[in-house]
């Protein structure tokens, strides 16, 4: 699965000489899902998006880069800070954030980033699927719920609906984002803007209605048109 990558830089050249860096070199391991000039709005696509990677210019008007990384401390995504002045780069070093680069980044820089983004993402899969449970809380308690128990999950504002095998149903009070996060993205995907699946308990793809999943406990669901290649490309492959 590729990596997810935003850019955030108010300098739109520094964007379009990275993006076609990127693209050139590695558009077969890395989709960038968006880049902007503005750092509210970057706040509001990395919420929206969880990009794995985020490249981020330290020197921005208004927000800085050292300012908008302190405002992502719970998004588990790989910053690069980017500046072409050496002095931010010495204060980016005191952040805890996964590297700098000074511009224009180097296509030896851009490699060993995607690499060590690659590596940490496959160690954090790992441990996912090591633990095979997620703490989910009710308005009971804590339970443990073992993830493949997970058939998918649905939105409901800021509470989540997971829908579980033995005609199991549990309202957590949690957003749909956080069991994104969370769940191995191996096995789960955001197939629309309210649900998240488990491949494995998809059954099959139905075409009408522009697409629709059903599930192993009989569900119908709803498949996004961003999201319908990957359900075919997981029917048409041994899983």
């Amino acid at each position: 699965m590729k990596l997810k990558v935003g850019i955030i830089d108010d300098e739109k050249h520094a964007i379009d000489t990275l993006t076609y860096d990127l693209i050139e070199n590695h558009s077969h391991e890395i989709e960038i899902l968006f880049s902007t000039t503005n750092p509210l709005e970057g706040v509001k696509q990395i919420r929206i998006t969880n990009p794995d990677l985020l490249f981020l210019d330290v020197n921005m008007p208004g927000l800085s880069g050292l300012d908008l990384a302190d405002l992502m401390h719970d998004v588990p995504t790989h910053i690069v800070f980017t500046t072409a002045h050496q002095e931010y780069a010495a204060k980016a070093v005191e952040t805890n954030v996964s590297g700098y680069f000074l511009k224009p980044v180097q296509t030896d820089d851009l490699q060993q980033i995607i690499k060590k983004t690659k590596t940490g993402k496959r160690k954090q899969e790992n441990e996912k699927i090591i633990s095979g449970k997620i703490p989910v809380s009710d308005a009971d308690g804590i339970e443990l719920v073992p993830w493949n128990e997970i058939i998918y999950c649905k939105s409901d504002n800021n509470y989540c609906e997971l829908y579980l095998t033995g005609n199991r149903k549990i309202v957590a009070s949690k957003t749909l984002k956080h069991f994104e996060t969370n769940l191995p993205s191996i096995h789960f995907l955001r197939i629309h803007r309210s649900y998240l699946i488990n491949f494995q308990h998809a059954k099959k793809y139905l075409k009408r209605e522009g697409g629709e999943l059903l599930m192993t406990n009989g569900s119908i669901v709803p498949v996004s048109r961003n999201s319908r290649n990957e359900i075919l490309k997981h029917f048409q492959k041994n899983y």
